[in-house]
């Protein structure tokens, strides 16, 4: 089958040095593109196979877009860029969280080993004491004060012990706070909260979503100069109760990266129009962060 240059709307022949786009898959004359011949046979671009019913491109391997193509083409381009990115740098966080993980796992498990022993070291000593009270019992002929003391040094041998498992104990609920608050924090990592945003009427709940959703990715193009598409949005949904001023509202991002950017960018609100101006952004910390930054205020 013959293709027809879209340029000069003539036969691409078998026999002429022939380009087709990579997106639209239209052929031209090489010459009526500004391919000089040279590069032509350099780039190894291939020509039209008249015998074949395949219309689509065979470049060689090497990509060639036509004037109507390159704008998109360049923007797909990017985005496959930034998408692959993005997901590098995911990789590389999870990789250190379940790093991070592990070593707390590791140190949980140690504390509890640890515990465990000092718990048969004092059901240990536990028997021993019962045994020597029963010895000291069945002999009369040993005097009371010894007894006495020997009760006493076990007491206080036992009572250190009791300290220790206390302390073991202590450890081991401190690192396992350390790991919900680490593992709070990791699902958090992604999240911004909108203050100030305005509430569309109750209804349904899809639209409200997509009302928070547009609003963001608007206010993300508009005001930032972010490319934020739909994707880049998992989660959307409002705080509390409704009421009469507005909820603040939870974003879930696609990727750390993407936050970062927006929160670096969060200074251009101050000049932005009426509808975005008097939204304010702000990290959606833990428990123990909100605590922390509350002290520093203080």
């Amino acid at each position: 089958m013959s293709s027809i240059c879209r340029k000069c709307t003539s036969e691409v022949r078998a026999n002429q040095n022939g380009v087709a786009c990579d997106m639209c898959s239209v052929w031209f004359h090489a010459k009526c593109v500004g391919i000089a011949g040279e590069a032509y046979l350099k780039a190894s671009f291939c020509s039209t196979d008249q015998s074949s019913d395949s219309q689509m491109p065979t470049n060689g391997g090497v990509l060639w877009f036509c004037q109507d193509c390159i704008a998109p083409a360049s923007k797909l381009i990017k985005n496959i860029s930034t998408i692959q990115q993005r997901q590098d740098e995911l990789d590389n966080e999870m990789t250190k969280s379940k790093i991070r993980q592990s070593a707390i796992e590791g140190e949980v498990n140690e504390n509890k080993r640890i515990l465990d022993n000092l718990h048969k070291n004092l059901s240990s000593m536990s028997d021993q004491l019962k045994e020597i009270q029963t010895e000291l019992a069945s002999k009369h002929d040993v005097p009371h004060q010894w007894s006495d003391i020997v009760s006493q040094a076990v007491d206080d041998k036992l009572e250190r012990v009791v300290v220790e498992i206390s302390e073991v104990e202590k450890t081991i609920n401190d690192t396992r706070k350390k790991a919900i608050e680490v593992k709070d924090t990791e699902d958090r990592s992604t999240n911004i909260i909108l203050y100030r945003v305005p509430e569309c009427p109750p209804g349904n709940y899809e639209e409200i979503i997509k009302h928070d959703t547009d609003f963001c990715i608007d206010m993300c193009r508009d005001v930032f100069g972010l490319d934020v598409q739909n994707d880049d949005v998992s989660r959307v949904y409002r705080l509390g109760k409704r009421g009469q001023s507005p909820r603040p509202v939870l974003i879930r991002l696609s990727s750390r990266l993407l936050k970062n950017r927006i929160m670096e960018s969060a200074f251009r609100l101050r000049n932005a129009e009426d509808k975005y101006k008097g939204v304010i952004i702000a990290h959606d910390m833990t428990k123990q962060q909100r605590e922390e930054c509350k002290k520093l205020v203080k």
